[in-house]
């Protein structure tokens, strides 16, 4: 069996991390929801780390049969469970479908990381990275903002508009909360791009520059205080 490389790809964007690294986490995240759909949980599976961890001592092909056994017992399960079943996430949706969502979206972008690690990644498929958008914009924003600490917005506003598509979204950060703009009102800064530039921005895989990028340049460089990664 093949062993592990003394020094495995780093992947560069998740500076931390070497593509061993990342196989682990999605293997890891793989097993942990698939034992809260089939179990039904209701609350966080204890010991989330020690739980669903590789062997540290798995060699090149371990970790790869690993990894495949965790991604196709999740895949057959979704498959296999109504999205309407109740279970634990810790999203406000309290169901599979939320899960099926939140992977979906987590696998294209440690797809496009693993890619970069190895070669040259390629764009996101569009309906899938139009709704990785809605689901960041919806899902993700206030998640970020109650696990971390950040700055009170005051009123920052923020539209983006899909070139390769007739996607628009949009964020408005209120003093009380965060919101979708109204059609007649006007954002602090509009961001133009592909849905998958656009999606690759937002999981902050991709600078701002392959985006067209019109209004306060204040306002977009705060975007990512006001929204930390987690």
């Amino acid at each position: 069996m093949a062993a592990l490389p003394d020094v495995p790809p780093p992947v560069p964007s998740c500076p931390d991390w070497s593509t061993v690294d990342l196989v682990r986490h999605l293997g890891r995240v793989h097993r942990m929801v698939n034992h809260i759909i089939v179990e039904r949980l209701e609350t966080p599976p204890p010991d989330r780390q020690k739980l669903f961890t590789a062997p540290a001592e798995a060699t090149a092909d371990d970790l790869a049969d690993w990894f495949a056994e965790g991604a196709t017992d999740l895949a057959q399960t979704f498959r296999s469970t109504d999205p309407a079943t109740a279970v634990w996430t810790w999203g406000e949706s309290q169901t599979v479908g939320f899960w099926l969502r939140a992977q979906t979206v987590e696998a294209a972008v440690h797809r496009w990381d693993l890619e970069g690690a190895i070669g040259s990644p390629q764009p996101v498929d569009e309906e899938l990275a139009a709704d990785g958008v809605r689901q960041f914009l919806e899902v993700l924003v206030p998640h970020r903002r109650a696990a971390k600490s950040a700055p009170p917005m005051e009123g920052e506003s923020y539209r983006f508009l899909q070139t390769d598509g007739s996607g628009v979204w949009s964020l408005a950060l209120d003093p009380d909360g965060p919101r979708p703009l109204g059609e007649d009102e006007q954002a602090g800064t509009d961001l133009e791009g592909t849905a998958s530039d656009l999606f690759l921005f937002l999981w902050h895989r991709i600078p701002g520059e392959p985006l067209l990028v019109r209004g306060e340049a204040k306002t977009l460089q705060r975007f990512f205080e006001l929204v930390p990664t987690v």
